[in-house]
């Protein structure tokens, strides 16, 4: 009876040829799973961050208020950026860029509507947009992020249907699974919620994301998030308002962006 059932256990028993395969199949599976939840997300603002500058938003003050007969220098159109932002005294809040139109219009004793100049603003920005188009480096830089397997996606303040267009016009769609706006979500920046949900549709970790933005809202509401936060001072707010704000590391150019994925 117990040699029958030595054989028995030696005739079932896997042996260490299989025991080694099902180990190492398992642990290929382990590691592409691992390796699904620890992809690279990068989630990034729009206006001022992946295009524009502040050289761009005075041009486009500076053309929307010409339209109601109000001359401007770009010195004015900036120290009224920032006196608007001191003012504001709260790095919680974001400024609105075609409001430093009608308060630089109200600084000369002339009430204009904002709705309505900032009708006109977003009519300008659009025409230049269309007509200029991507920057042939961001695009570049969006393929090989996508070659090199990142998630990526946009968390903005600009209205659901403005900036699908956008994305659908300059064909850049592909490179943004998740678009994340105020129509979206209870609380925006500095929330962490929109940023939150961009992750979770991305199928990305906090901890294995970058938010790259160019205003104080952006650093504040990534951190809290837990992802690594990048300050891009191009807008209006300086690198030390976005250190302050929390940036992990500020960068001059989106185009280094790369040794900060990478490294």
């Amino acid at each position: 009876m117990r040699k029958l059932s030595n054989e028995l256990q030696r005739r079932f028993a896997p042996t260490r040829k299989n025991s080694s395969r099902n180990s190492a199949q398992q642990s290929r599976t382990r590691t592409r799973k691992e390796q699904a939840n620890l992809a690279t997300g990068l989630l990034f603002d729009f206006d001022g961050t992946l295009y524009g500058d502040w050289r761009l938003w005075i041009s486009i003050i500076d053309g929307t208020l010409s339209d109601f007969k109000i001359t401007i220098t770009p010195h004015d159109a900036l120290e009224m950026a920032r006196r608007m932002i001191e003012n504001g005294g709260n790095a919680r809040s974001t400024i609105r860029i075609s409001s430093i139109a009608a308060a630089l219009a109200k600084d000369r004793g002339i009430n204009l509507p904002e709705e309505e100049v900032r009708t006109r603003f977003f009519e300008r920005l659009d025409a230049r947009m269309d007509q200029t188009g991507p920057d042939e480096k961001l695009v570049k830089l969006l393929k090989e992020f996508t070659n090199r397997g990142c998630r990526m996606g946009i968390v903005t303040f600009v209205r659901k249907p403005r900036i699908l267009r956008r994305l659908d016009v300059w064909k850049l769609k592909e490179y943004f699974p998740s678009v994340i706006t105020p129509d979206d979500v209870l609380e925006f920046k500095p929330s962490p919620r929109p940023f939150l949900k961009a992750m979770k549709e991305l199928h990305v970790q906090p901890d294995e994301c970058f938010v790259v933005g160019d205003e104080p809202v952006d650093m504040m509401g990534g951190r809290e998030a837990g992802a690594k936060t990048i300050g891009l001072p191009q807008g209006f707010f300086t690198g030390q308002e976005l250190e302050k704000a929390g940036a992990d590391r500020i960068l001059s150019s989106l185009e280094l962006l790369p040794t900060m994925v990478y490294k």
